[in-house]
């Protein structure tokens, strides 16, 4: 006969069940009846060791006047009476062991009690009691045994003893009673077990049928709602709700995957990872072009045979056998890119390692540094700059103190010219360190107004105003160009008046005499823009993209001559960058410049 496999799933399951229950109620049954039996035993000798400390309480007053002479026919016939009465046997026992009278049997027939366990007791402690076969009757007994003393010495010894029959055929009852029991919860156990298995194996089919579907990759499945199996059909919903949720997973996990690719491809840095056998695993487009290969093509292939770049190689082959971060750069001209000439690459590596920890390759990550050199080299020339700048108003103040000092006869007039020199460049450093600071203040964002919505139209007016003496000493039209309607930007009282008082103040500078500076403000699609153009010495091309760093001139001697600090358009800069601008410039040598600060309208 062949079974289905839900027939052989309902068989397994039921002697699986059964043989779980009876083992657990046989276990149970067992230990509740071993329990049982000794606390009854417990409880049953407790019991009789009372009934048996009575008799013995009794039988010592009974033989107190007779220890001298206990063996008359009188006194026999009382103990045998006493011990007929209660059921037990009564022994009187001498302190050397010979045993004066007997209930049961002639004390002459027995032999010396002395070395007996409950005796041994009771003449050390008082009281003794054992438990064993006699060996003068025959039956198991529980003996009692109790010291008599008189005036303190030892004078006898009294014992009862009582079979243990009826006590041991109540625990025989009780062991067949549990036993029965034991029968009657194996056999409840098996319809139980059967019901039980019937309800279940059902529901435990469609839950395996649809654990074999999933396995096999159909995760599709599902499974009907089992009626009276509420656990199984749960489980079974539980198991459709995890495939679905698998399958979720695993799309979760291809978008993810597919994610990573388009981050490493987006990255502004090339990534390159190889296996263990120096065998590309992947490489972004910035990598490739970097290295003058195509991303699409060089999948499996070594490394070497991709690119010629010896340290991208040799960085690679270090990681990929040590498994330590390994560093280096390199300089190349990336394909594609040729006008923009040499570039730094920054190359770090490191080892890739499996799951079980082993290596399995390697991946380098090439920063191109190109910028950041750059950068470094400007602020080299920067703190020379500063050194620079400081140092020569430094030095001719200390010339002309040191001449001051050392020619005390110098005449006055002489003197006077020295001390106006040196508090024109002791000015010069004030204004040299004050514009340090501020620039300084405004790269870390700190020492700004709270910013609110401002018409330029009246700062403009009030800043040409600022500079109408000075434009009066040069003999430059200074005017001023509005729109009618309001110009409204988000700024604070300061940021506006520092851009407008330096760029003011650099045309009124590097315009001649008899030129003409002039201030504006256009409304335009999108922005305000503000320009100050003049008709000065104009910029060349060449220096246009540079007039905006800190310290940089175009003509140096002229703008030292001219009381310059070199950094004006750079805080310009800087803070028309901060308030959401930019800055703009447009010159020509011999015809004048044309600053302009576009803010977001």
């Amino acid at each position: 006969m062949r079974y289905t496999p839900a027939q052989s799933m309902r068989a397994t399951f039921f002697w699986r069940l059964y043989l779980g229950c009876v083992a657990l109620v046989l276990l149970s049954t067992v230990t509740l009846g071993v329990w049982f039996e000794r606390r009854a035993r417990a409880d049953m000798l407790r019991d009789l060791d009372g009934s048996l400390e009575a008799r013995l309480v009794l039988l010592q007053d009974i033989a107190a006047p007779h220890w001298d002479e206990p063996t008359s026919a009188d006194f026999a016939e009382r103990i045998q009476r006493l011990g007929r009465d209660g059921g037990a046997r009564l022994t009187l026992v001498r302190p050397d062991g010979v045993v004066l009278a007997d209930s049961e049997r002639d004390p002459s027939t027995i032999g010396n009690h002395r070395m007996r366990p409950e005796i041994e007791d009771a003449a050390q402690t008082g009281r003794g009691s054992a438990e064993r076969d006699s060996e003068t009757v025959g039956r198991r007994y529980r003996y009692l045994a109790r010291a008599v003393r008189v005036d303190g010495e030892l004078v006898g010894f009294v014992r009862a003893a009582f079979p243990l029959e009826g006590i041991e055929e109540r625990i025989a009852s009780l062991r067949v009673s549990t036993a029965l029991t034991a029968l009657a919860a194996a056999g409840i156990a098996v319809l139980v077990a059967l019901s039980f298995a019937k309800r279940v194996s059902a529901p435990l089919s469609a839950t395996a049928a649809l654990a074999e579907r999933i396995a096999k990759g159909d995760y599709e499945a599902s499974v009907e709602p089992v009626e009276g199996a509420d656990e199984i059909a749960r489980l079974s919903e539980a198991i459709a709700t995890m495939n679905r949720q698998l399958e979720e997973r695993l799309e979760t996990i291809t978008a993810d995957r597919n994610q990573v690719l388009a981050i490493l491809g987006g990255m502004v840095e090339g990534v390159v990872a190889i296996d263990r056998d120096e065998r590309v695993v992947h490489m972004n487009s910035v990598a490739a072009r970097l290295l003058g290969a195509d991303p699409a093509e060089v999948e499996g292939r070594r490394i070497w045979e991709v690119t010629r770049v010896l340290p991208v190689c040799e960085i690679l082959d270090s990681a990929r056998g040590s498994g330590e971060p390994r560093s280096g750069s390199c300089a190349l001209i990336p394909e594609g890119d040729v006008a923009r000439g040499q570039v730094e690459i920054e190359l770090r590596a490191s080892g890739l390692r499996a799951g079980s920890g082993e290596l399995a390759g390697a991946v380098l990550v090439m920063h191109d540094v190109t910028e950041l050199r750059r950068l470094e080299n400007v602020r080299r020339d920067f703190v020379a700059n500063v050194s620079h700048e400081l140092k020569t108003p430094l030095t001719a103040i200390r010339g002309m103190v040191e001449t001051m000092v050392d020619d005390p006869e110098m005449p006055k007039d002489t003197q006077r010219r020295f001390l106006d020199r040196v508090r024109d460049q002791a000015l010069r450093l004030s204004a040299l360190v004050t514009d340090l600071l501020s620039l300084a203040r405004i790269e870390a964002n700190e020492g700004r107004s709270e910013r609110t919505l401002l018409d330029l139209r009246p700062r403009m007016r009030e800043g040409v105003a600022r500079f109408g003496d000075v434009a009066a000493r040069k003999q430059l039209g200074l005017s001023l160009e509005l729109p009618d309607e309001a110009c409204t930007v988000l700024a604070d009282e300061e940021s506006l008046r520092q851009i407008l008082d330096n760029l003011l103040d650099n045309a009124c500078k590097y315009t001649p005499e008899g030129g003409r500076v002039c201030a504006r403000l256009l409304r335009l699609p999108g922005e305000l823009r503000l320009e100050v153009e003049d008709t000065g010495i104009g910029i060349e091309p060449a220096d246009q993209a540079r007039v905006f760093e800190r310290f940089y001139r175009v003509d140096k001697a002229r703008s030292r001559d001219l009381g310059g600090t070199g950094l004006g358009l750079s805080i310009v800069k800087h803070l028309a960058s901060s308030l959401g601008g930019s800055v703009s410039i447009e010159s020509a040598p011999g015809r004048g410049s044309t600053f302009r600060v576009h803010f977001p309208a």
